[in-house]
């Protein structure tokens, strides 16, 4: 695990870093961690921005996550919703991290249980 973080983006799931001294990205999302070179970060970043949300929607419309994201591990496939994949792809539009936000209601995601 690198030491050297520079913090390039960040959303309610997730955060996009990058090792300042190796140069490795890193990827982490709701329990989801990648760890990328330059060339495979611009790979993951084509291939999202490239998905046809509508045709897997329209396609499986039962489960909660119904759009898939293959790896190079033939026996594992990621599958996120609508609002994961608009995350995953506001974090790679510019790298436009704010480090102090004001937060609202709706950025709070917590059931609060009144007894």
């Amino acid at each position: 695990m690198c030491k050297n973080i520079k913090i390039l983006a960040k959303v309610k799931s997730g955060e996009l870093t990058m090792c300042t001294k190796c140069k490795h990205f890193h990827l982490t999302f709701n329990n989801i961690f990648f760890e990328f070179n330059q060339e495979e970060l611009d790979q993951f970043k084509d291939y999202l921005f490239a998905i046809d949300i509508d045709y897997w929607e329209d396609q499986y419309p039962c489960p909660k996550r119904n759009i898939p994201v293959p790896s190079l591990q033939k026996n594992l496939i990621l599958v996120f919703n609508r609002q994961e994949i608009a995350e995953l792809k506001q974090l790679f539009s510019g790298y436009s991290y704010q480090k102090f936000k004001n937060i609202t209601l709706d950025d709070i995601d917590y059931t609060l249980v009144l007894n």
